[in-house]
């Protein structure tokens, strides 16, 4: 099931370009405004706070945890340089190889994320479940105005509609892949050291769509709106999970 619910964030997103039209670059930057409020309320109310809590059964130094998170930082930066940013609502006009560099750096971004989302049954405790449950609504979340920009950029490109459409199919199932290679591979049994890569990942890209201004430095409205919007939500969400 949770594979299809990564998938379906994709889908979504297919259906909100050619059924809503609204691909236009200025209705992804309000939704990723939206959504990068949402992910920094998920991390720091939940997410960031469980790497700490001792009752998870593996307790690790905070020494680590923050190196850790330090690498997911450090190692979105990185992939910006291959995706060029699409992750934070960056869209571009591309061509060519360049769509390829842009597709492979989300595929590879998926795929990191989605391995902290692998399984181990006997090694996992009530506050890791919880965990995993909010990195999924996160990842999903996340993953949906992405799947909008990617496409969006494509067909923009002159790419036919089923090229576009592979394309998206490609970064669609990265994210499964991801969980599944981690969840059989023995890799799950790490799940809370992959967890803190991506609360840097998401840190990274949230702080980078909230701070990034419109002209003269200024937020405009429509973005302060959908960033408050999102910070309700995410508030509100860990509020009636606990």
């Amino acid at each position: 099931m949770e594979y299809l619910i990564l998938i379906s964030s994709i889908g979504l997103g297919a259906v909100t370009v050619f059924g809503l039209r609204l691909n236009d670059p200025r209705h992804v930057k309000v939704l990723n405004a939206f959504t990068g409020a949402y992910l920094l309320a998920l991390v720091m109310l939940h997410l960031l706070p469980d790497l700490y809590e001792p009752e998870t059964g593996l307790v690790l130094k905070p020494l680590v945890i923050g190196g850790f998170i330090l690498f997911g930082f450090f190692l979105q930066i990185a992939m910006d340089s291959i995706s060029m940013g699409i992750e934070h609502g960056h869209a571009h006009e591309i061509r060519g190889r360049m769509a390829v560099g842009i597709l492979a750096g989300l595929c590879i971004h998926a795929f990191v994320e989605a391995m902290a989302l692998g399984q181990s049954p006997e090694h996992q405790t009530a506050h890791d479940q919880a965990a995993h449950h909010f990195l999924l609504v996160s990842v999903v979340v996340h993953n949906y105005p992405i799947s909008i920009a990617l496409l969006g950029m494509l067909l923009q490109s002159g790419m036919r509609k089923s090229s576009a459409l592979a394309c998206l199919g490609l970064f669609a199932v990265m994210a499964p892949i991801g969980m599944f290679f981690s969840t059989h591979t023995g890799l799950a049994v790490y799940s809370r050291y992959l967890m803190a890569v991506v609360i840097g990942i998401f840190m990274h890209i949230s702080t980078m769509i909230l701070f990034e201004s419109e002209d003269h430095h200024r937020i405009s409205p429509t973005k302060m709106f959908a960033v408050i919007a999102g910070l309700a939500l995410g508030i509100i969400s860990v509020i009636f999970e606990a």
